[in-house]
């Protein structure tokens, strides 16, 4: 997998990709559901603002485009722990599927064998 930044299509095909993980845990030893897949601007201040606006809206898209005004981003995986919805995990999905890789292939594994 390209690791970011990604153009707004490479992104959002990315985040497509990856809808699957909506539910699943957020790591092996993590009490915390990964809630949503989303796509997030690239650099690490307006990730930050992003992950602010996520909160307040609860909805990904609204926060990227509260004040994102920028050509490069990144896909995240954010989780929510069941103690406390406003304790957020995330990471970028290029370093979430290499902590994850036995949840990954497992999808992978799983899609050969249904064609």
């Amino acid at each position: 997998m390209k690791s970011a930044p990604y153009t707004l299509p490479e992104a959002e095909k990315l985040c497509t990709q990856y809808q699957y993980l909506v539910g699943k845990p957020f790591g092996k030893d993590s009490d915390a559901t990964i809630s949503c897949v989303a796509i997030a601007p690239f650099d690490q201040n307006s990730k930050n603002r992003f992950t602010i606006f996520y909160l307040l809206f609860d909805d990904a898209e609204t926060a990227l485009q509260h004040e994102y005004k920028g050509l490069l981003y990144d896909v995240i995986v954010i989780a929510s722990s069941p103690q406390d919805r406003n304790e957020l995990h995330q990471d970028d999905i290029h370093t979430w599927v290499s902590k994850n890789i036995n949840s990954v292939s497992q999808r992978a594994d799983a899609s050969v064998l249904a064609k």
